[in-house]
């Protein structure tokens, strides 16, 4: 009991210091340039390094100069090899909320130089509230679960009642990614 009281304490002083109030609700777009730098070679390196930060690339268009992936859940504190909590507010929120990111890049060509936007927008799992009668259906709240076994499988009903509410952007994971693409470019990989 006394470890679990510390959790929390520690939980909310993480919360505290970050400031979770007002990095939620900020739209702030990070845009880098790249001299020296094709933008068929930026968006090589991009695909590069959000393959190795386990994002699912769903769209990469060179007409367009664009590369959107898939969302993606947030790394739970057991998934150590994964490196998408670029912060300590974005991991506790990873941790207390059923999260997921998706990130866009638009690559801007000027001459030799590529300008690289990056947004990263978070979406937070929302489930309507169901009534409690006893303890004994608390197994099944939001899964198909019983008292003598247990699931992960959410119920079909209460996951059409469910919705990904927009959570805003994630401004620190936009700069670790546009930093990993410029160290991937100084590799000369692209």
């Amino acid at each position: 009991m006394k470890n679990i009281l510390m959790i929390f304490v520690f939980a909310g002083l993480v919360l505290l210091g970050n400031g979770c109030a007002s990095q939620s609700f900020q739209q702030s777009t990070e845009q880098v340039c790249f001299p020296n730098t094709l933008s068929e070679q930026a968006m090589t390196a991009a695909q590069t390094v959000l393959k190795k930060m386990h994002f699912d690339i769903e769209k990469f268009d060179t007409d367009m100069l664009y590369v959107r992936t898939r969302p993606l859940s947030g790394a739970q504190f057991f998934e150590f090899w994964r490196d998408d909590n670029a912060s300590a507010y974005a991991a506790a929120q990873s941790n207390l909320h059923s999260i997921r990111r998706t990130v866009e890049l638009t690559f801007t060509p000027d001459g030799t130089t590529t300008c690289i936007q990056c947004r990263v927008q978070v979406s937070r799992l929302s489930m309507p509230e169901a009534p409690l009668v006893s303890t004994y259906q608390m197994g099944g709240l939001h899964t198909d679960s019983d008292s003598s076994f247990q699931t992960l499988e959410v119920d079909s009903d209460r996951m059409a009642e469910s919705e990904w509410l927009d959570a805003g952007s994630d401004p620190s994971l936009e700069r670790m990614i546009l930093e990993k693409i410029q160290q991937q470019l100084q590799k000369g990989f692209g």
